[in-house]
């Protein structure tokens, strides 16, 4: 009698360890290589999806269908599983979810609310002869970086503050865009002498901000020289590649 229920409680310990492995062994042997199949013929990918992250994305979904089956006590095919799953890579979920409101979900792309475009992506130009710009290009300032404008607008400072009266306004002047003679009345000086004012006004710009600095004001900012050497080094990998 002892024995017998001894060998009844070794079944009902043995049974969920059978289960177990029956399923892993399902996954593994039965589902996995149609989800391979199915994924290199029907799936489309998106985006940065690549045939092993679908596969781990459809092995964590069957996983959840056979769990769900399970707890309703059904019994469920390999091929009912992969189909289903497979079904719902289609649509664009993933193990991560189905979300349509996500700009760089799958699902939301292939729903055809958004679209995504990398930021090389070349634009049409408007004409033959126009070169073709990236939408990076267009969307990035054309400006300094913080700290560049920082450093100048210290150096400016420094400099008007040793400036008199008839200096600072032929400056402003000339940031503005506007004619010395404009300053005339003001002043109650001859445009020959605003013009002489204007010469050393230049001179003391170079004596206390260096004789570059024309170039300076007029070069690009440098994280720009950056992009445009990396993009230029793509450009010589690839006609390599394809000589």
């Amino acid at each position: 009698m002892a024995n017998t229920l001894a060998r009844r409680d070794q079944s009902k310990s043995e049974k969920p360890e059978r289960e177990k492995f029956s399923t892993e062994d399902m996954l593994l042997n039965e589902v996995q290589p149609r989800l391979k199949i199915g994924i290199a013929r029907s799936i489309p990918q998106i985006g940065t999806d690549d045939p092993g992250e679908l596969l781990q994305d459809g092995m964590v979904i069957a996983l959840h269908i056979l769990n769900s089956a399970e707890r309703a006590g059904k019994k469920v095919s390999a091929g009912n599983v992969a189909h289903y799953t497979l079904k719902s890579l289609r649509v664009g979920r993933r193990s991560t979810g189905f979300h349509k409101t996500d700009a760089l979900h799958p699902a939301a792309q292939l729903s055809g609310r958004c679209h995504v475009h990398s930021l090389d992506e070349r634009l049409i130009a408007p004409q033959s002869s126009d070169e073709s710009l990236t939408i990076a290009e267009l969307l990035a300032s054309k400006q300094d970086d913080p700290s560049t404008k920082a450093a100048r607008q210290i150096d400016w400072d420094e400099l008007i503050k040793d400036l008199n009266g008839v200096a600072k306004e032929i400056l402003k002047a000339l940031v503005s865009g506007h004619e010395l003679t404009l300053l005339v009345p003001r002043l109650g000086r001859s445009r020959s002498a605003l013009q002489t004012d204007k010469d050393e006004l230049g001179k003391h710009i170079l004596e206390r901000l260096g004789t570059d600095i024309l170039r300076q004001v007029q070069e690009r900012p440098a994280w720009q020289n950056n992009i445009t050497a990396m993009r230029e080094r793509l450009a010589c990998c690839r006609q390599r590649l394809y000589a």
